[in-house]
């Protein structure tokens, strides 16, 4: 390939990476369309190119897409999040939301992939968050949405919870994120802060 259309295509490429990474966002709200096998799988794969830290890989991941299984651990993971709120201080409007009985832990998505530490590597938490981030952009190039579940950590961490789920005791829920077609259009960008940056 000659030089000059190598450099537009690296320049291309290098558009379409920010267009993704600026056009990703936290979708709320799903079509009931199943995912593909294939598509999940494509998901998983994004996933496992992230970098991990003496390329130990220390990475698993569960995939549920039995809707009804959701819906039981949404309705199980609300009173306990409500009830340890007042050790997070989090806010009387977050608190309002966990107690309304149609709101869904996992917004009705069709699927949830977890994304689990193995054993007690001392970097896996941080190569599942990057895997974490690899997911969640190529589930946008892929027209699917996401969103990273925070609240359904702990309850997934509970022992009874993997042992029901088929998981190691040794594994660590780290990044589950749902994920689906969306049944509109993204929401708006929220303002970002200028970053605090130090040059030396």
């Amino acid at each position: 390939m000659p030089a000059r259309v190598a450099g537009i295509a690296r320049e291309e490429a290098a558009v379409h990476i920010f267009q993704a990474i600026r056009g990703r966002r936290s979708v709320r709200a799903y079509l009931p369309t199943p995912l593909t096998r294939g598509e999940l799988e494509a998901l998983v794969d994004a996933a496992v190119q992230a970098p991990s830290a003496l390329n130990h890989q220390a990475w698993a991941f569960v995939v549920i897409e039995d809707k009804a299984l959701l819906a039981r651990y949404s309705t199980r993971i609300k009173p306990l999040v409500l009830a340890g709120l007042p050790a997070t201080g989090l806010s009387a409007q977050f608190e309002k939301t966990l107690a309304d009985p149609g709101y869904h832990v996992f917004y009705d998505a069709p699927a949830l992939i977890a994304i689990c530490a193995r054993g007690n590597d001392p970097f896996a938490t941080i190569d599942c968050c990057l895997a974490a981030q690899n997911l969640m952009l190529a589930a946008h190039g892929m027209g699917l949405g996401s969103c990273f579940i925070g609240l359904s950590q702990g309850w997934l961490n509970q022992d009874s919870v993997k042992e029901e789920l088929g998981l190691p005791r040794d594994w660590t829920v780290v990044a589950p994120i749902v994920v689906g077609h969306p049944s509109g259009p993204a929401p708006p960008a929220p303002t970002r802060r200028a970053p605090e940056v130090k040059w030396r």
